[in-house]
């Protein structure tokens, strides 16, 4: 009896020893195939991503020093899962532990944001399908019940379940969720939007940036639940705060208060440390050449604030810094490469040197959608008129070698930081529906696969965003509606190429026969669209006002956009109210020609309308005018 009791102390022991070296290691979900360098890329760009502030404890060890991880893109043909083995996105079973349960507890603990942050945002189909299902404890949703205590090590197979004894060691921090695949795709956002309309491009864009140094919170936190980046930016010769880019904490002029320099690098500092995916680019300012000071800055001003300011900001949060704003017209060019030749001229300057070396993107804007126009403006890294153009604007300056500025500009990638298809043409500008058209190819054959496929496919291209996903201006270049709703571009910017997307104005649609009018309003059929438009709404001959009435039926009260079909030779203004609201006016842009003429074409854009109750409303345009009469009606519609 006592040897037996003697052995069988000795075998537990030795069962004991020999668990604890096995669960000693972290355990790696099995790789069934090796990563792409797509996937290779996203993981080696997600080290530097930062662990959000909820999740940060005094354990967590940064992933940007770890040195256990092996380089990724070290191959092994003795071992070929060694890749995946070192891949963040595998390491998801936390260290000392290898069971499902208690990794499943530790992240329902996490709730319900944080587990989707960390599984269901990686933007890959096989992990999402392994990975969340399997490690990330779904824990019940699984089809494989039999094996849920069953783990297998891609070294030694199967190995044993662990006692389900609670674990006393300390935490271990899980980093945030990596960096999508990167896409080229760029969201920008104003003061406006609401997250119901950025959620349509959470699986699409991998970046944005609002003209402004930090994210706004919900921005903010949207972002990184997502895996999306942020891209701060100094837009004007100004810091401005995170919940309004209008208003400003300090100037770079004598203006009080004045920014230090300090200011400069904290206010971007503060922006790095906000996010769970650490900003890796700082844009410099916008459009400069547009308006004469003090609105815009003059290439000599700009130079000296970017050496005194801008530079120094990036190189202190070692960012890479991204061009002020060009364009490739005249103008737009001129003030960047004055732009250049001035900061070239300072940087000897003993007190803020200016570098164009440290400049390692170039900023553009662009607003054609013709692929064969992209194809010649901005072509590939040696061949494009843009740079051709550049390289000719700076030539020898400084006395390089006529090759230096050639050079210079053909070794830095592009982004699109602001394009759309409206000013191709411009009477009238193309609305929701026929951008949508050019963007996903169903022009191809005038306009070729469309700007988003051309972009995607030029390696010198890097990033773009579209202006804008919402803004009050009245102009039809928008992804979203106010309340959410993708507009026909929106649609199409989620599915570039596409020909079957859907480019038809949204909304219930009442046409002009469905109003009721008053004064000398009047129902009339347009000689150069061939439909019935109404006209003569406002102050007709400046004497009788005449007013168009649409009976609307909504299913809630609420704000609701309105698309609105319209044709006018000039640009004109007309009120629109919401039952006894007061009037408020809108602009209406050129469309370029009357009803009379021939090749008059209309044009829709959307407004925004407030105060609508359930049921029938009112929407009466022409009210209290005390201008001439607005634009010729055509049609317009709700969107639901």
């Amino acid at each position: 009896m006592k040897k037996w009791f003697l052995q069988t102390i000795f075998i537990r022991i030795l069962s004991v020893v020999l668990f604890a070296s096995t669960t000693s290691t972290s355990i790696l979900r099995p790789c069934e195939g090796r990563p792409t360098s797509i996937e290779r890329d996203a993981v080696t760009d997600s080290t530097d991503a930062r662990p959000s502030a909820n999740e940060t404890d005094t354990d967590t060890t940064d992933t940007t020093n770890t040195t256990d991880t092996t380089d990724t893109t070290n191959t092994d043909t003795d071992n070929p899962n060694k890749e995946c083995r070192n891949d963040w996105t595998y390491r998801i079973s936390r260290p000392g532990t290898n069971s499902k349960e208690v990794w499943c507890k530790w992240l329902d603990d996490r709730g319900v944001l944080h587990r989707n942050r960390l599984c269901n945002s990686w933007n890959n189909e096989r992990l999402v399908k392994e990975a969340c299902p399997d490690s990330c404890g779904l824990c019940g949703d699984n089809n494989d019940n039999d094996n849920d205590n069953v783990f297998h090590d891609d070294v030694d197979g199967i190995i044993p379940p662990p006692s389900m004894s609670p674990i006393h060691e300390p935490e271990v921090d899980i980093p945030p969720p990596p960096p999508r695949v990167m896409t080229k795709q760029g969201l920008i956002l104003g003061l406006h939007e609401r997250e119901a309309s950025v959620d349509h491009f959470k699986d699409s864009a991998s970046w944005f940036y609002n003209y402004g140094q930090r994210a706004s919170k919900w921005q903010g936190e949207w972002a990184d639940a997502h895996g999306i980046e942020y891209v701060p930016m100094i837009t004007k010769g100004y810091l401005t705060r995170p919940e309004s880019w209008r208003d400003i904490s300090c100037y770079f002029n004598s203006t009080w208060p004045t920014c230090t320099q300090q200011d400069v690098i904290d206010t971007i500092r503060t922006s790095i440390g906000e996010r769970a995916i650490a900003p890796k680019f700082l844009i410099g300012f916008n459009e400069m050449y547009n308006n004469p000071p003090p609105i815009d800055l003059t290439p000599e001003v700009a130079a000296f604030y970017w050496g005194k300011y801008v530079q120094p900001a990036a190189i202190a949060n070692k960012l890479i810094l991204v061009s002020p704003t060009t364009a490739h017209s005249q103008k737009g060019m001129a003030w960047y490469t004055t732009f250049l030749k001035r900061c070239y001229d300072n940087r000897n300057d003993p007190q803020y040197p200016c570098d164009v070396e440290v400049i390692q993107r170039l900023a553009v804007h662009e607003y054609e959608c013709t692929s064969s126009v992209w194809d010649t403006s901005y072509g590939t890294w040696s061949s494009s008129n843009i740079i051709t153009n550049l390289s000719n604007s700076m030539g020898t300056y400084g006395g390089k070698d006529k090759n230096y500025w050639s050079s210079y500009f053909q070794n830095r990638a592009l982004w699109v930081t602001e394009m759309n298809c409206y000013w191709e043409s411009e009477a009238p500008h193309l609305d929701s529906r026929e951008q949508c058209l050019r963007i996903t190819g169903q022009k191809w054959q005038t306009y070729g696969s469309g700007p988003l496929v051309k972009i995607n496919s030029m390696e010198n291209i890097e990033r773009y965003a579209w202006w804008d996903t919402w803004h009050p201006e009245i102009k039809p270049n928008y992804l979203t509606y106010l309340g959410g709703q993708l507009t026909p571009i929106g649609r199409g910017y989620t599915s570039p190429g596409d020909p079957s997307v859907n480019c038809e104005i949204p909304g219930v649609k009442y046409y002009a026969k469905d109003a009721s009018l008053t004064g000398p309003a009047e129902l009339f059929t347009c000689f150069g669209t061939g439909t019935e438009m109404i006209r003569y709404a406002g102050l007709y001959q400046n004497k009788v006002e005449g007013t168009i009435s649409f009976s609307v039926d909504v299913p809630s009260s609420g704000n609701y956009a309105i698309n609105v079909s319209y044709l006018t030779r000039t640009t004109r203004k007309l009120t629109v109210a919401v039952n006894s609201s007061t009037p408020k006016y809108f602009r209406f842009r050129q469309t370029g020609k009357w009803c009379f003429e021939d090749g008059a074409v209309s044009t829709a854009v959307p407004i925004e309308l407030k105060g609508l109750t359930k049921g029938t409303n009112l929407i009466t345009f022409g009210d209290q005018m005390k201008e001439k009469e607005g634009p010729i009606i055509e049609w317009i519609s709700i969107v639901l």
